[in-house]
């Protein structure tokens, strides 16, 4: 989707899609694309035994850190070893859902049967509006704005205003990068200041549960960061400006 919204062909490569053609999921079903795997290897060689055996203990991090953060901003865990596989997985959403465990109003509420029913048994109210037109007459050079209602009836006469130009406010010259989806902001990589080049990686968004780094097309200087990490943000909202 990344690529489509770009317009080009294997421009982005997400974080998972890199994993498989590194070899981190282990030996695909067919041989994959030889040079979409030298480039994100970039001169490494792809894993060929099994992954998990390259892959560090690291339960006993992962629990000290969501029993460190849970003391920080006094949150109760349920279960250490399933929260802190909640935590470590699934980042900024995954601490939200146990930060916000117990507050319902933190949650879309449960839909209820019997409401959903009374709401599908009671049609809404049809309202009917009576259609009226706006027409612009000129009489012995004079302007009137004529609003008719049915039949032809005539509602209202009033002289026309002289139109007034509007003098809109010079844009802002800075270009700016959007986000090409909506999802969640995991880690902004520049500042306001930094050089930027163009394809150079600004963010990391996490979109239909994908990491995907979101280049800037532009080369120039960071002048606003519109967003902040852990943030939501829509299909075509500001990220950067330049």
């Amino acid at each position: 989707v990344m690529n489509v919204l770009d317009g080009e062909r294997y421009k982005t490569i997400t974080k998972e899609t890199a994993g498989v053609l590194k070899g981190e999921y282990g030996a695909t079903p067919a041989p994959v694309n030889s040079e979409l795997q030298d480039r994100v290897l970039e001169g490494k060689a792809p894993i060929t035994c099994r992954p998990a055996d390259l892959i560090e203990a690291e339960m006993d991090k992962l629990i000290a850190e969501v029993q460190e953060k849970a003391q920080a901003e006094n949150v109760r865990l349920a279960n250490v070893e399933e929260d802190a596989l909640i935590n470590g997985m699934f980042a900024q959403v995954g601490w939200k859902f146990l930060a916000n465990r117990g507050n319902p109003a933190a949650f879309e509420a449960a839909p209820n049967a019997l409401a959903v029913a009374a709401t599908a048994a009671t049609p809404a109210p049809t309202t009917f509006k009576a259609s009226t037109e706006t027409y612009s007459v000129t009489v012995d050079g004079r302007n009137f704005n004529v609003t008719v209602g049915p039949a032809g009836a005539p509602l209202a006469i009033q002289p026309a205003v002289a139109e007034t130009t509007l003098v809109a406010p010079a844009a802002s010259t800075g270009a700016v990068v959007y986000a090409p989806m909506a999802g969640n902001i995991l880690k902004i990589l520049v500042e306001v200041g930094s050089t930027v080049a163009e394809g150079e990686a600004v963010v990391i968004m996490e979109a239909m549960k994908m990491e995907t780094e979101v280049r800037s097309k532009f080369a120039g200087i960071v002048t606003a960061v519109h967003i902040k990490e852990g943030g939501a943000v829509a299909g075509g909202n500001a990220l950067i400006t330049l």
